[in-house]
């Protein structure tokens, strides 16, 4: 494999007329609801589910953003002032948010990742490879917390929970609302979950390779592994000599399948399954709202993301 394998991952550019707002067409609101802003699309959705005709949900990313790389505008920070509850994930996905929401005093704000315990990002089979091959140490960065707790239901549903209680908080007139929509809504991740545990009871295979490593709470929740990622740390090009490691690891495993992400372009992800004589999949970390599919849900896509499991994993 020649150096033309060395392909940059491309960045989402954010377009600049998307701004908060993001609320799905659905049941009309009031213009005098409180108003709930959510930092990036699991809590905004979450929010939403449980919201009604009772909350006015805005989500500050936009569909096709980067929740990590979003930079504070006035129209964003307006957006956060004006809301009587904030909703951030913590765990540095989203400080843009916090920023803005130091100086409010009239605003809530509810971090969703306080009394989980947080996994840290973990090593690939070809970390130690890659931190001597860029010829710099990643140590800090191996040692981040993983911030993607959305993507496993059971802590889903806590993450829920606690929603549904500062949604209470600010407006106790809607609790019985609230609590019928949350109760609902629990059960539908109850249902998601055991979807999961009986769908990849028996898979023949536990190890994938994934674009970055978003799923490891998902993971390590039904019993699967990522034993390589393409970018091993968010932003860093990996270089042409990990990817012909990543390769050699991958053919040594028998594996015909590289796992890219719906939201970015999945280039490199081709030409590593072009080397293996396989091919690409998608896996969604369901980080922002699908500029395609913008009413698609969080239970839908984790359905779909089961699928591809599923199918996947049981391929001889």
């Amino acid at each position: 494999m020649n150096r033309s394998i060395l392909i940059p991952v491309v960045a989402v550019v954010l377009a600049l007329g998307l701004t908060a707002g993001c609320d799905r067409k659905g049941p009309e609101v009031r213009a005098d609801n409180p108003q709930i802003v959510a930092s990036f699309f699991p809590l905004y959705d979450f929010a939403r589910a449980l919201a009604g005709t009772n909350f006015h949900v805005v989500c500050l990313t936009p569909p096709g953003g980067d929740p990590h790389a979003m930079e504070a505008s006035p129209q964003l920070a307006r957006s956060v002032s004006d809301a009587e509850l904030v909703l951030l994930l913590g765990l540095g996905m989203d400080g843009w948010v916090e920023k803005l929401a130091a100086n409010e005093r009239k605003s809530r704000i509810s971090v969703a990742s306080l009394g989980i315990a947080p996994k840290r990002v973990g090593k690939s089979a070809l970390a130690e490879f890659a931190e001597a091959d860029h010829g710099h140490s990643h140590a800090a960065s191996a040692d981040e917390m993983d911030p993607h707790i959305w993507l496993d239901p059971v802590l889903a549903q806590d993450i829920v929970r606690r929603i549904a209680d500062e949604m209470i908080a600010v407006a106790p007139q809607h609790r019985k609302d609230v609590e019928r929509r949350r109760d609902a809504f629990l059960l539908e991740l109850k249902t998601l979950h055991e979807e999961f545990v009986s769908g990849l009871a028996n898979a023949k295979r536990r190890q994938l390779v994934t674009f970055h490593g978003a799923f490891a709470y998902l993971f390590a929740r039904y019993q699967l592994e990522t034993v390589g990622v393409i970018e091993l740390f968010p932003g860093d090009e990996p270089s042409a000599a990990y990817l012909r490691k990543l390769v050699d690891l991958m053919r040594q495993l028998k594996m015909r399948v590289i796992f890219a992400e719906p939201q970015l372009p999945d280039r490199p992800a081709q030409v590593i399954a072009k080397e293996i004589g396989g091919r690409v999949e998608r896996l969604d970390p369901c980080e922002t709202i699908l500029p395609d599919a913008p009413q698609s849900t969080y239970l839908e896509r984790q359905r779909r993301t089961l699928e591809t499991l599923c199918r996947v994993l049981n391929e001889p």
